[in-house]
């Protein structure tokens, strides 16, 4: 839902919850202990990936503030990893399709710029 806010000129300004709430939806995530790939859902906000089981109420997040997008060069597959900063662990996440991954990974990658605190490493994807 677009609404409009006024700025301290007067003049109005377009806003989105769109914005505050980039992506969201399925993917699959390679879980930590068994390494077997496992739906969960997934969203962008406030600089975070949040995922869990369901869509009601995603109880896990990776900040995305300085973390590592990778994608991956895999016959048939469609994955990337996340490696936040300071973090030894590494995310992998699989998309259903090619178009899917890179409007997942854009997404990501403004998350980082929008957040204000990004690093002066910019974010590239392919």
């Amino acid at each position: 839902m677009a609404g409009t806010s006024a700025t301290s000129n007067g003049a109005s300004e377009k806003r989105s919850e769109d914005a505050e709430e980039a992506k969201k939806g399925w993917l699959s995530k390679k879980t930590h202990f068994t390494r077997r790939w496992k739906p969960a859902w997934f969203q962008i906000k406030d600089s975070k990936l949040y995922y869990g089981g369901d869509d009601k109420k995603p109880g896990k997040s990776i900040s995305l503030i300085g973390a590592d997008i990778e994608a991956l060069e895999q016959d048939g597959c469609f994955d990337w990893t996340i490696r936040p900063q300071g973090s030894k662990r590494t995310f992998f996440l699989r998309a259903g399709s090619a178009e899917e991954q890179q409007q997942w990974m854009v997404a990501i990658c403004e998350a980082q710029m929008n957040s204000g605190e990004h690093a002066s490493n910019a974010c590239v994807v392919q």
